[in-house]
């Protein structure tokens, strides 16, 4: 059932004054959209020092403010960081969707508020670092760094993130208020041999907690360069994280394991999650409470799949599909696609297909993102690749 897609063009494209590694509408005010930026600095390839050896290199980056007008896009705002930011994302929860996180290169968390009607849109609330946020726990030693590469909100908790470092550790977050503070459980939830790449909380609980209480579990995902899957069971049980269960892992990726999206659905009390890889293959997986996913469906995309985010998930069956989702993918050196993932009656099958094509970008593809202004049948999406720093607008008929 796989075919290429329709290939589209911009309508708009302009080039920004560092290399995008992330962007996302605003929630709360969809015509507003923010773009990470990441920049090694050109002169420091890592410096020796006589004390400290080898001393971390420096980046730098910023947070771009736009807003779309008349299918116009406007550069409102940018707001320069002391480090390159790697992921972005606002928050999931009703009452703080105008709410972003952006973790860094240096390690930090930082929170800001888009306020359209304010003469600075957007604006910062707090940044903590790894070391403040674990009580001095976590210190990087002489000469090395710790960046925070990705990270995820939990769906329906506030005050709950999972966070993924280039040293292979996913570690767990409450963030008790805006202001702070926040803490850092210094005992990573899950460990990879190589840099964790990405992660995802998912609110599906897995073992029982008792009611009219404080206590709740659910389950990280992640993903690193080791090419695995791991996932891990985490219950709070009013005063600290704990991990009542084993944690599980899975080699059936060819490469590292870029993106991960539960779809937030159960088949048979199995978990329903797509995952994207380095190998260039989005996949279907059934993941059981207990032991190791089941590969129910793969494609390959052209290029590494570094992220994805679900445009919609349609679960009323007809006559064509028991359930539907459509996923926007960036693929790094591909561009990006608007995938559909289908499973099939009679047969039960599930496969994925190409919709939309976008290949204008002639570096990584590391970022997109989409919002629908009305029209169903239409998305508008803005898509961004590194080193020729290309942001570009786009539409995709669905």
């Amino acid at each position: 059932m796989e075919s290429e897609g329709k290939l589209v063009q911009s309508r708009v494209s302009l080039i920004l004054d560092l290399p995008p590694s992330c962007v996302e509408f605003c929630p709360a005010f969809p015509s507003y959209f923010l773009v990470g930026t990441y920049s090694l600095q050109a002169d420091s390839p890592g410096t020796e020092n006589e004390d400290s050896g080898k001393q971390p290199q420096s980046r730098s980056g910023s947070i771009v403010v736009f807003q779309l007008t008349d299918g116009n896009l406007n550069c409102i705002q940018t707001v320069a960081q002391p480090s390159a930011l790697l992921d972005l994302r606002f928050s999931p929860h009703d009452g703080q969707r105008d709410i972003c996180a952006v973790v860094s290169s240096t390690a930090t968390v930082a929170l800001f508020q888009v306020l359209p009607d304010q003469s600075q849109a957007l604006k910062h609330l707090r940044t903590m670092d790894i070391t403040t946020m674990s009580h001095g726990e976590i210190r990087p030693a002489s000469g090395e760094e710790i960046l925070f590469t990705s990270f995820g909100w939990h769906p329906s908790r506030q005050g709950i993130m999972a966070v993924t470092t280039s040293t292979g550790h996913v570690y767990l977050l409450r963030l008790l208020t805006f202001d702070g503070p926040w803490e850092l459980d210094p005992n990573p939830v899950i460990a990879h041999s190589l840099e964790a790449w990405c992660t995802v909380i998912s609110q599906a609980p897995t073992v029982p907690t008792k009611e009219e209480t404080d206590e709740f579990s659910f389950r990280v995902y992640s993903g690193g360069d080791d090419s695995m899957l791991r996932s891990q069971t985490s219950a709070w049980d009013g005063e600290g994280f704990t991990q009542p269960l084993p944690a599980s892992e899975w080699r059936g990726h060819d490469a590292g394991v870029t993106a991960i999206l539960p779809l937030f659905m159960q088949e048979d009390g199995h978990e329903l999650v797509v995952t994207g890889s380095y190998d260039e293959h989005i996949r279907l997986l059934q993941v059981p409470p207990f032991g190791r996913p089941k590969n129910l469906a793969e494609s390959r995309l052209g290029g590494g799949v570094w992220r994805l985010n679900l445009i919609e998930l349609d679960t009323s069956p007809n006559e064509s599909y028991v359930w539907r989702a459509r996923i926007l993918a960036s693929c790094m050196h591909a561009g990006a696609r608007v995938v559909e993932l289908v499973k099939l009656p009679g047969s039960q099958e599930c496969g994925f297909n190409v919709l939309t094509r976008f290949e204008e970008h002639k570096s990584m593809n590391y970022g997109s993102d989409f919002h629908r202004d009305g029209v169903k049948e239409k998305l508008t999406i803005v898509s961004t690749s590194f080193y020729d720093k290309l942001l570009c607008l786009w539409e995709a008929e669905m």
